[in-house]
Formats: structure tokens, C-alpha cells, sequence
């Protein structure tokens, strides 16, 4: 995170800089509703992980051209392989209805650069998407702002942008934990974008830390997009959405009144039904690998003979996200961690606090 933007030759027109956290879903999304763009089949919850993040800076050129053009730069090296996908992005918030005027004319013109760094692994489940559309949508809502858009609640309107490009994507603009789709017991619940949880949390359940503990760093076999189109022929999708529904209630009961073991054994069944519904699907995958399924068993027993509150969650990916409360941290790393880290590769794993927003940036 320390990569500094380069400096540019041509003119400026407009620029906005953000950093925006990874988050790590305590209920999963997985799986879309056919209609709407990127709207959930259900609602999700998560938590951003502080110190994990995306750097991003956005730059709308002043250019001559009729055409929109497009760079995309990760850690200082062209990607033209993103650039595709990031055209749909800004295609999507220019045809959006809430995407002001001034905005769309630029969008659909305009000439554009996107320079990013992530300060973890990408592609290896700890969604890097969701921290990178986070950190554009932010950048977008900037510009919009200082072409002179009144924009009455910018994180709303970065979240509803920023699932446009990425679903979980909605929920890393928050600082406190976001639920994300229509849901019951959540009034301001909405598939466009997500709110914050702003309900007072139990403080045995206020102060968590995520070690991301790096089972395989590789690149997924298969992609969130092509697991969630699976989602649509298979068997037990319906109820997958539905228990998934449940559990969003029983777990934001369970953290307003402190029930940890609640909590862990939702989050938990959360992790196991996701990876359950990729072996499920036709064609099945599995993404998790032996040493998850070792880490998983290792945990447990560890709660069950220290009485720790520490618990797993997986995202879609091989990797093991170790929950714990932090007050559980020295025993945890001193006597859990050790036993965990032959199982990852080269011993490694990514440390980070939970419930840290974005930050804007100083344009360099």
C-alpha cells in the first residue's frame, strides 16, 4: 500500500482518490435474483476488514476525443484484461438512474485512468473486487460532486455504483457491519445497495479480528461470477435463500445480545453451506483444499477444549478467515495459530481489525 500514483503528463480534467476495506460476509451472497442488475436472491451481512484494502486513484483526462478511452493500472502495470469489465462498470452507472447527467455525458465520452493496489493477494477469496469497485465507486461519486452534482448521501450512491460492478462490493463502504438485500427485520433494506448496521452491538461481539489465514494464494479455479450463474439450476437453491434469510435474523439478535456461540455456530453453517452449494452445482467445484479442511477441525477442537470465542468463516476461495474476539487474542495466536500455519502456504496469513471504513486520499 505504500505505491505511490504516477505522475501524469496530460491534463487533468478531474481526479478522486480512495481507500476502501475488503470485507468478509458473516451471512454469504451467493446467488442472484433474474431480475434487476446484481440484485441478491438474499440479503447478506459483513464485516469490512479495516486493514485490508484497496488504493485507488480515478482520473478523467481532459481529452479532444469523441470516444471514451480507458487505461487500468494495478500496482503501476497495465491490465488490459481488466479494462472489459471495467467499461461494463462505468457503462452500468451511466445508464443508472441515478447517475447525474453531467456525470453520464463524461462516462460515455470521457477518457478515463484508474490506477490500484491491493495490500493483499488477488483472486484468492478475500475480495479484492469488493475492495477495488468500492474504492471507483467513491472516486465516482467524488467527481460527480465536483462537477457539480447535489449528492444528498454519497456512501448510499457509492454503494448502489459500486454493486454495479461488483455484488459484495455494495457492502465495503461502511465502517460498521453492512447488510445488503431486502430482509424483514432490516426497515432500510435494499437490493441496490446496503446500509449500515447501526444497532448497538453486544461488546462481546463489538471487538473481533480477522487473521486470513492463506491456504492456497493462487488464482480460483472458478469465479464468483460463473459459481453464482451455477446457483440457477441448482437443486437446493431455494432453500439455500431461504436458511439464509433465517440466518441474517437469528445472527443480528445474536449480536445485540451478546449469544457468541449463536453467532459462531451461524457464521460457521454460513462458510460450510457456500462451499456445499459449489459441490452441489452442475458442473460441481470445490474450491476448499485438505489444509482448510484441517485448519476447520483445528479451530473447533481448540474452542471446545479452551472455551475461546473464536470461530472460521470461508469466502469463495480456499483460504480460512480465523475469527476471534479480541480479548481471546493472546491465547489464540500463542496457542491456536501455531498449530494453523503448516497448513497455509509458506506459512502465511494477513492480519486485520474489523469495522474500519474508507478514506479518502490526498490527490498526489
Amino acid at each position: 500500500m505504500n505505491m505511490e500514483f504516477p505522475d501524469l503528463n496530460t491534463p487533468v480534467a478531474h481526479s478522486a482518490s480512495w481507500s476502501c476495506p475488503s470485507n468478509i460476509a458473516l451471512v454469504k451472497y451467493w446467488g442472484k435474483k433474474p431480475e434487476g442488475i446484481q440484485w441478491p436472491a438474499n440479503a447478506s451481512i459483513s464485516w469490512s476488514l479495516g486493514d485490508l484494502r484497496a488504493r485507488t486513484r480515478l482520473v478523467l483526462l481532459e481529452s479532444q476525443s469523441a470516444e471514451s478511452s480507458l487505461e487500468c493500472y494495478l500496482s503501476g502495470e497495465r491490465k488490459p484484461s481488466f479494462e472489459p469489465k471495467i467499461r461494463d462498470f462505468l457503462a452500468r452507472v451511466s445508464a443508472d438512474g441515478s447517475c447525474p447527467e453531467s456525470l453520464r455525458a463524461s462516462l460515455v465520452s470521457g477518457a478515463w485512468r484508474i490506477d490500484s493496489s491491493n495490500n493483499f493477494p488477488h483472486g484468492t477469496g478475500i475480495a479484492s473486487s469488493a475492495a477495488g469497485f468500492g474504492a471507483l465507486a467513491l472516486c465516482l461519486v467524488d467527481i460527480a460532486v465536483a462537477m457539480g452534482s447535489d449528492v444528498s448521501n454519497p456512501m448510499e450512491l457509492a454503494s448502489r455504483w459500486a454493486r454495479l460492478g461488483s455484488g459484495s462490493a455494495c457492502r465495503s463502504v461502511y465502517a460498521d457491519p453492512a447488510i445488503w438485500g431486502l430482509h424483514p427485520a432490516v426497515a432500510a433494506s435494499s437490493d441496490d445497495f446496503a446500509v449500515p448496521f447501526h444497532a448497538r452491538i453486544h461488546p462481546d461481539l463489538a471487538e473481533w479480528k480477522d487473521y486470513v489465514l492463506i491456504v492456497d494464494a493462487g488464482e480460483k479455479s472458478v469465479s464468483s461470477t460463473q459459481g453464482h450463474a451455477l446457483l440457477k439450476a441448482n437443486p437446493y437453491a431455494e432453500a439455500r435463500y431461504a436458511q439464509a434469510q433465517e440466518h441474517l435474523g437469528d445472527l443480528l439478535t445474536a449480536m445485540q445480545n451478546g449469544e457468541v456461540s449463536r453467532f459462531m455456530d451461524i457464521v460457521e453453517s454460513e462458510a460450510l453451506q457456500l462451499h456445499a452449494m459449489m459441490m452441489a452445482s452442475t458442473p460441481s467445484f470445490i474450491l476448499m483444499r485438505p489444509g482448510t479442511l484441517a485448519i476447520i477441525e483445528k479451530i473447533r477442537a481448540y474452542r471446545e477444549q479452551s472455551g475461546a470465542s473464536v470461530c472460521f468463516t470461508l469466502d469463495a476461495g480456499a483460504n480460512v478467515h480465523l475469527l476471534f474476539a479480541s480479548v481471546d487474542e493472546n491465547r489464540v495466536v500463542n496457542n491456536l495459530l501455531p498449530s494453523l500455519l503448516p497448513h497455509c502456504q509458506d506459512n502465511q496469513y494477513l492480519c486485520s481489525n474489523l469495522n474500519s471504513g474508507p478514506e479518502p486520499l490526498n490527490h498526489e
